[in-house]
């Protein structure tokens, strides 16, 4: 019995060392640094459809630049974008999964590590991204010049928080293969939408209305976004400007008189936000242009020529003499990073019309007599 004892005993003690140095092993194996989950800010102000969400991001979006570094015992080093060729951040893509190379791993000996994400990478638009040294505050945006034409324009997002520490409080510790990000848009989103008064809406049959052209302009298109008072834009010294024109049909006409929608109480200037999307047509060409955030200046107009019926009108209208539909006070005075902006024009003059007031009796001019003998 005693030496079946000390057999089981010596079985049991070759098993927990064995177990240890399983664990130990598995301890000492590198971990990569992955990244897996990325989000689109879903708030009111920033989250747009038409540019980056989080339905088409991983498809078109497509890629994001990391910079990164840890703390380490004697001093902080750079991990994400200190190699040859990773002076703008590491490039992520999405292909199944976000992938990157070559990969990186986990110090388990650092105290902390934080993560500097924007998107989409900066061979996707005309700037530089960099990370001067190992601080948050180094990040900057450089140079930055948006694409002239909407569909090619970029939609810039970041998300400059630290995504893996050793605290307590952070939900994903240090060595995870987890890295979450959650970019913001920080440039601004602007839409023009026109529409017709009620009264050209009833009388369409005999004087339709028929935009021929719209544009808007001309914006400043270039500037730079880095820390200063918080991260914010600084337009270049000399910045470039560019005019929009709409997107035209073939036929040359913007607008048919079905297309566009009439919104009631235009003499008040009121309108519900809710019937935006469904009294507004947006002019195609118009939508979801995204410019560097800046003061809405006197110059910013936007030109339209339309006919009513065969008679063409030209109308050149400053953005900032746009009323807020809210309280039908408020103009748009600068234009904020993540916002979107919708300027409506309601084509809606007063018709021509013609009433009887009153009628004016016949004024007595005497009785005149003439006898005949």
């Amino acid at each position: 019995m005693k030496k079946s004892y000390l057999m089981i005993a010596a079985a049991a003690t070759l098993l927990v060392a064995c177990y240890e140095n399983d664990k130990l092993a598995e301890e000492s194996e590198p971990q990569l640094i992955g990244f897996s989950k990325v989000y689109i800010e879903k708030g009111t102000k920033a989250f747009v459809t038409g540019a980056y969400d989080m339905n088409n991001f991983e498809t078109e979006g497509n890629t994001f630049g990391v910079f990164g570094y840890k703390d380490a015992t004697s001093n902080n080093m750079k991990v994400f974008g200190e190699r040859t060729g990773e002076e703008e951040g590491v490039k992520v893509t999405y292909g199944t999964d976000w992938t990157y190379s070559p990969l990186r791993y986990w110090d388990k000996a650092a105290s902390a590590y934080h993560f500097y994400a924007y998107a989409p990478h900066s061979d996707n638009f005309e700037g530089t991204a960099s990370l001067a040294s190992n601080s948050q505050d180094a990040f900057s945006i450089s140079g930055f010049k948006q694409a002239t034409t909407q569909s090619a324009m970029i939609d810039l997002m970041t998300d400059l928080t630290s995504k893996a520490t050793v605290n307590s409080t952070t939900t994903k510790p240090l060595g995870e293969n987890d890295v979450e990000f959650t970019f913001k848009h920080i440039l601004s989103n602007i839409n023009i939408r026109m529409a017709v008064g009620a009264d050209l809406k009833a009388d369409k049959a005999n004087n339709p209305v028929t935009v021929t052209s719209v544009s808007v302009g001309a914006i400043k298109m270039d500037g730079s976004y880095a820390f200063n008072e918080g991260y914010k834009w600084t337009l270049a010294a000399t910045p470039t400007t560019q005019t929009f024109p709409a997107t035209e049909q073939s036929t040359g006409i913007v607008f048919a008189a079905d297309e566009l929608k009439a919104i009631s109480n235009t003499a008040t200037n009121s309108l519900d936000v809710s019937d935006v999307d469904t009294k507004a047509t947006a002019v195609a060409g118009l939508t979801d242009l995204l410019f560097v955030p800046q003061t809405v200046i006197d110059d910013y107009v936007i030109n339209v020529t339309y006919k009513i019926q065969n008679e063409v009108f030209s109308k050149t209208i400053k953005l900032n003499a746009f009323l807020k539909t809210t309280d039908n006070t408020s103009v748009l005075s600068t234009w904020e990073p993540g916002y979107k902006y919708t300027y409506i024009l309601v084509i809606g003059p007063t018709p021509i019309r013609f009433d009887v007031a009153d009628i004016t009796g016949w004024t007595d001019g005497g009785t005149y007599l003439y006898n005949i003998n």
